[in-house]
């Protein structure tokens, strides 16, 4: 932390003597037209931005072009912001920079070395204040651009995410706006964090839901496109779910081709419809603001604009899944396997971990009536005839993570080998196996990587396999989970044939359908973050426990269990854990009750 801060100082009175107002920065994500290329928001927290990805499934995308002016005419020194995603040896993330139509002689995205970093495009003498840039795609496959930055004058340019922020803020001039005052702030715009949001708005709070996302649903959406499961009729409090069927997707499935199915504009309507409901949508959580362990606002960067919105409350929920707003916050928190002898738990490692459920990617291919070609490159994954996969679409274990990578610092790496094994696949299957898909073409694949396991924050109770497998009675037993204990670890072969680079998983759920357990509230709010409720995969459960909980069904019922208690809470000025200690009688009662609670 000091050695950050020290360098971002260090930037700061470097940029500031530098003929600071002899430069533009482009930030590609606010291009006028971003042609065939999309914004891709999913990295903000490790690289510092959204970017713009040239997704084509190898088929070139249209170029991204704007409008810009500079201070001055003359000479400019020319830096692009690029990562090449695939160095092995060199990716195929190339595309160049167009000033007025004429071809930058320099290409990016394949410079064969890791990691996002500022590469020089030379000089350019431009002859008018007034000028147009182009993003020109070379291959389809991914290339990505964050940004471009013209100076008359030599500078260091920032690398850390923190010196990063502050040049933008300075070179863009981005604002900060109040967004208001709420009584619950729910951060996370996915099953559990609609759940939470619809329930309190309709007992009369006044709720901020937060989502980073262009369409609300998370995982279940249809830009991840997993169908929900678990059981909303067997819960001990029957009252519980309601919400969830008004925004289920029953017939989606996983990796589907029809988007209707999944139910983003329904959820939208749904949400929109509640007047008690403020939605900041494409809103990415970058700050939160605490005092003597209680959350007093948080700050969200707009994706479309990078500028700054400022929102204050009550009560807050983290519904993110990364836990993003608990760990910004202090909140205790656990990650990966615990072992044996913290928990007691029979399944459990000898030795603490980070071993977490992988994410995935879901793609689909179509028969087409021409042959088409996929070549094999070498930086994908490669197959052989004794090991490769006869499909057409994504199955559910096709997933990466586990503990070869950490599920939130190296998420883009997680999504990229998802990217590399799934293109790697399929030009195997279309240039050794024509007879059978030489007229399939791949139609989609989700840059969306949709997640399994992040950090839990810890509450009151750490629910355990014994809780679960010995059916502890806990007086505030609230959600029944219906799926059983499912984890998943990396597949053996799979793990042989691609050392720590796994992307196949296989799964452990002996008791899945025949197990259910109702699990305790005191694992919705935070142990130390005195206003802190929390809803979806990120609750205080221990790895395995993880395991029964995380289906989508069983994470709406607890948004509804964070709004009822956010209603208690805000009825008697208290907080999330005095629900329990000390209106548990009137907590239970209202979940009886049949008729709506006021």
């Amino acid at each position: 932390m000091m050695r950050n801060l020290l360098s971002t100082i260090v930037f700061v009175l470097f940029f500031v003597g530098a003929g600071y107002a002899q430069s533009v920065l482009l930030e590609t994500e606010l291009f006028d037209n971003k042609g065939g290329w999309t914004v891709d928001a999913q990295f903000i927290d490790q690289m510092g931005s959204p970017y713009l990805l040239a997704h084509g499934l190898g088929t070139p995308v249209e170029d991204a072009v704007t409008k810009f002016k500079l201070p001055q005419k003359g000479k400019y020194q020319v830096w692009v912001r690029t990562k090449d995603w695939a160095p092995f040896p060199k990716g195929p993330g190339e595309f160049q920079l167009l000033f007025n139509g004429e071809i930058l002689p320099v290409t990016f995205g394949a410079s064969g070395q890791k990691g996002w970093q500022w590469v020089s495009g030379g000089t350019v003498d431009f002859k008018n204040v007034e000028n147009e840039l182009s993003l020109r795609d070379l291959t389809g496959f991914e290339g990505r651009c964050d940004a471009v930055y013209l100076s008359k004058v030599r500078e260091v340019l920032p690398d850390s995410v923190e010196a990063l922020r502050w040049f933008r803020k300075n070179k863009l001039q981005i604002s900060q706006k109040n967004g208001g005052h709420f009584d619950l702030v729910v951060v996370g715009g996915g099953v559990a964090g609609i759940c939470a949001s619809v329930q309190a708005a309709r007992l009369g709070l006044k709720v901020a839901l937060i989502n980073n996302r262009p369409v609300l649903g998370g995982n279940s959406s249809s830009e991840v496109r997993v169908g929900m499961e678990g059981d909303v009729f067997s819960n001990k409090y029957p009252k519980l779910g309601r919400i969830v069927r008004e925004i289920d997707n029953f017939f989606a499935g996983v990796g589907g081709v029809d988007t209707r199915l999944y139910n983003d504009v329904t959820r939208k309507k749904m949400v929109l419809n509640e007047q008690n409901i403020t939605l900041f949508e494409n809103a990415h959580l970058i700050d939160v603001k605490t005092d003597n362990y209680t959350i007093k606002s948080v700050v969200l960067l707009d994706v479309n604009t990078l500028n700054e919105i400022k929102i204050s409350g009550n009560l807050f929920s983290d519904c993110t899944g990364d836990a993003t707003l608990g760990i910004l916050a202090g909140a205790d928190y656990h990650y990966g396997r615990e072992s044996k002898a913290e928990t007691n738990e029979p399944d459990a490692s000898d030795v603490s971990d980070n071993l977490v459920m992988g994410s995935s990617n879901q793609w689909h291919a179509k028969h087409t009536n021409k042959e088409t070609d996929f070549p094999i490159q070498e930086w994908m994954h490669q197959f052989s005839d004794d090991y490769h996969f006869d499909l057409i679409r994504s199955v559910w274990n096709w997933e990466t993570g586990f503990n070869s990578f950490h599920t939130v610092r190296d998420a883009e790496e997680i999504r990229d080998n998802n990217f590399r094994a799934i293109y790697g696949n399929w030009a195997y299957l279309k240039t050794h196996k024509k007879e059978k898909f030489g007229k399939y073409s791949l139609t989609y694949l989700s840059y969306v990587a949709g997640k399994r396991e992040s950090f839990r924050l810890l509450g009151d109770i750490l629910l355990t396999q014994n809780d679960i497998t010995q059916r502890v009675e806990y007086p505030d037993a609230v959600v029944t989970a219906t799926w059983g204990i499912d984890l998943h670890y990396p597949d053996k072969e799979n793990a042989r044939r691609f050392p720590n680079q796994e992307f196949i998983a296989y799964a452990v759920h002996p008791l899945r359908e025949v197990d259910v357990y109702t699990f305790p509230y005191r694992c919705l709010y935070s142990r130390n973050i005195n206003n802190l409720f929390m809803a979806g995969r990120n609750i205080s459960v221990t790895h395995i426990a993880l395991g029964t909980v995380r289906v989508q069904r069983c994470t709406g019922m607890m948004g509804e269990v964070v709004g009822y208690a956010a209603y208690l809470c805000r009825k008697y000025a208290c907080l999330p854990k005095e629900v329990y200690s000390k209106y548990l009688g009137e907590f239970t009662n209202i979940l009886k009750a049949e008729e709506d609670y006021r």
